[in-house]
C-alpha cells in the first residue's frame, strides 16, 4: 500500500518529466486501442524492442503497473545493460507499490552516465524509498543441511586426559526444513520520518529437535542532513529454541547513511543488544557491534555489497566473552538470457577472553563461508523468480570439539530482480 500518495505521485511525475524524450502518453481510451494494436503485432511478427518498450509504457498508462513489469524485464533478459526498461521497470514498481525491487533498479541505473535532472530525481526516488515509505520483505525458503546444529565431525574427545566418546546426539547430522524471514518498516502517518520495524525468522526442521525462532520490534526516527541521514532506533527482542526461551532484552542502534557519489553509497553503524538467557546465565551479556557497509553499482547489471563489522560479548563468565571480527563480500551479475548469479563470501575469527572451562585453553576459532545463489528473470511464479542457494561453512578451532563443517542448499523465492 502507498502511502502520502499525492507526495509519491508527483515526485514519479517528476522522474517522468526528467525522462521523457519521444513518449507521449495517450489517453486510456487511445492507450488500450494502441495496445491492442501492439499486441498483435508482437504476436504476429515476435520480439521487437521498440515495440515490446511501447508496450510497457501503454500498460503502464492503463494502471497495469506489474504487468508493465513483466515487459521491461523481457527486455533486460536479452540486455540487462539496457537504461530506459530499467528506468521504467523502477518507475512502475513504484506505482506498483513494491518499493524494495525499485530500490534495486534505480540504484542499478545509477551506474549509467545520466543527465543531471535524471539524476538528481532517481536520488530523490532512493532517499523516499529508504526514509519515508512503507517496506518489507519476505523469504521463504525448503532447507536441506548437512548440519544444521553446527556439531562436531569427531566422535571421541580428551578432557583432563581421559578419552569420551560422543553420543549419536551430539554427532553432525542433516536435516530439511523450512525457513522464514521477514523484516517490515512502517512510517507513522504523517510523520513518515519516525517509524515501527518488525523483524521475523523462523527455522522449522523435521522433529522440531532445532526449531529457531526470533522477533525483534523496534521503533526509530531517521534526521536528514545535506549529504547523509542519521537514523536512532530502539527496541526489543527475543529468541526462541525448541519452542523455549532462549535469550530475550533491548535493541538499540545508530546508523550513518552516506551517498558518497551516485553508484557507491555506505553505511556505518553502532549498536548493542543485551542477550539474558534464562536457563543459561554464564551466557547473559551486552553484544555491541560495530559495522560498515558499501554497495557499489559497478555497471548497469553488476554491483558489489561489502561489510566489515567487529563484535564484543561481554558474557558473565569469561569463558564465554569473546571478540568477532567479520569481513564479507557479494557480487551480483546480470546475464543475457535472464540468468542472475550472485556469489558470497564471508570471513571472520573469534578470539574468547578466558580458557574453556572443559579444555582448559582460551578457543580461537576461524571460520569461511562461499555461498552462490541463481535466479533466472524468465521464471516467474506469483510474480516472483525462484532462487536456488547453495553453500558451504568451515568452522575451524583450536579445540578440536568446537571444529565442524556443513554444506547446505535453499530453494525459495526472489522478488529483487
Amino acid at each position: 500500500m502507498i502511502h502520502r500518495t499525492g507526495g509519491l505521485r508527483a515526485a514519479i511525475f517528476c522522474l517522468i518529466l526528467a525522462t521523457q524524450a519521444a513518449w507521449a502518453a495517450p489517453t486510456l481510451v487511445d492507450a488500450q486501442a494502441e495496445l491492442d494494436k501492439v499486441e498483435l503485432r508482437l504476436a504476429a511478427d515476435g520480439y521487437e524492442p521498440q515495440l515490446m518498450f511501447t508496450r510497457g509504457m501503454l500498460l503502464a498508462t492503463l494502471g497495469r503497473y506489474m504487468t508493465a513489469a513483466d515487459a521491461f524485464r523481457q527486455m533486460l533478459v536479452r540486455d540487462p545493460g539496457l537504461l530506459r526498461p530499467r528506468l521504467e521497470l523502477a518507475r512502475v514498481l513504484m506505482l506498483a507499490g513494491d518499493f524494495q525491487a525499485a530500490r534495486y533498479h534505480f540504484e542499478q541505473v545509477l551506474a549509467h552516465d545520466l543527465p543531471d535532472p535524471v539524476r538528481r530525481n532517481v536520488l530523490k526516488m532512493l532517499a523516499r524509498i529508504r526514509e519515508e515509505l512503507p517496506s518489507y520483505s519476505l523469504t521463504l525458503e525448503l532447507m536441506s543441511d548437512s548440519n544444521p546444529k553446527q556439531a562436531t565431525a569427531r566422535e571421541e574427545v580428551v578432557i583432563d586426559g581421559l578419552v569420551y566418546r560422543l553420543n549419536d546426539d551430539a554427532l553432525a547430522e542433516s536435516a530439511t526444513g523450512l525457513r522464514l524471514l521477514f523484516d517490515g518498516h512502517l512510517p507513522i502517518p504523517d510523520a513518515p520520518m519516525w517509524y515501527l520495524r518488525a523483524q521475523v525468522e523462523h527455522q522449522e526442521y523435521e522433529g522440531a529437535k532445532l526449531d529457531f525462532s526470533y522477533l525483534q520490534a523496534s521503533g526509530g526516527h531517521h534526521i536528514r542532513f545535506d549529504r547523509h541521514t542519521l537514523t536512532l532506533e530502539g527496541g526489543y527482542h527475543e529468541a526462541w529454541f525448541r519452542h523455549e526461551p532462549l535469550y530475550r532484552g533491548a535493541v538499540v542502534q545508530l546508523l550513518d547513511y552516506w551517498r558518497l557519489r551516485p553508484d557507491l553509497a555506505v553505511q556505518f553503524s553502532l549498536s548493542g543488544m543485551r542477550l539474558d538467557y534464562p536457563d543459561y546465565a554464564y551466557r547473559s551479556s551486552w553484544q555491541n557491534s560495530a559495522k560498515a557497509a558499501l554497495v557499489y553499482a559497478s555497471t548497469p547489471q553488476s554491483r558489489w555489497e561489502l561489510q566489515a563489522s567487529l563484535t564484543d560479548n561481554d558474557a558473565e563468565e569469561r569463558p564465554y566473552a569473546y571478540t568477532h571480527p567479520k569481513l564479507g563480500g557479494r557480487y551480483v551479475h546480470e546475464w543475457p538470457g535472464g540468468w542472475i548469479t550472485g556469489l558470497t563470501v564471508t570471513a571472520s575469527r573469534s578470539d574468547y577472553a578466558a580458557a574453556d572451562p572443559f579444555f582448559g585453553v582460551a578457543r580461537k576459532e576461524r571460520e569461511l563461508n562461499v555461498e552462490a545463489d541463481l535466479v533466472n528473470r524468465r521464471l516467474r511464479i506469483w510474480r516472483m523468480s525462484p532462487r536456488l542457494t547453495v553453500g558451504h561453512t568451515d568452522h575451524d578451532s583450536n579445540v578440536a570439539f568446537y571444529a565442524w563443517e556443513r554444506t547446505y542448499v535453499r530453494l525459495g523465492m526472489s522478488g529483487d530482480f
